[in-house]
């Protein structure tokens, strides 16, 4: 494994924080365990009570390094959970958990505009 790419997926954590502003977050990198699974489609996590974020920074099938467009759109998805939080409603008499909904999407909109706004991670976006 890469650990360049580790240590810079760390460092462009560190600046989403700081645009952002959501200093108490922390990251992890999600370790793959046995062979290469060409099935997993977990890109990353959140955990709302301990506040970290587990980010998948490698491809499924080749393992290599994921592009740091992707990890930025992930990293977006994966702090507007903790802005936005889930929350309960009762949908047809059954209590469902909203994790994804359109006040979300527009917060990770949002994150995503502000990152764009940065002259350096703006370099790494694809349209």
């Amino acid at each position: 494994m890469n650990i360049h790419h580790e240590e810079l997926v760390f460092i462009l954590f560190e600046r989403i924080k700081l645009l952002l502003e959501v200093p108490e977050l922390s990251l992890k990198i999600m370790k793959r365990r046995g062979s290469k699974s060409e099935r997993r489609y977990i890109l990353g996590y959140i955990n709302l009570g301990k506040k970290l974020i587990t980010l998948d920074v490698y491809t499924p099938k080749t393992v290599a390094p994921k592009s740091f467009n992707s990890m930025i759109r992930t990293l977006a998805h994966e702090i507007a959970h903790y802005q936005k939080q889930p929350y309960r409603q009762r949908h047809k008499r059954r209590w469902i958990l909203r994790q994804h909904y359109p006040e979300f999407y527009q917060q990770v909109e949002i994150n995503i505009t502000k990152i764009r706004g940065d002259k350096t991670l703006d370099l790494h976006f694809e349209s």
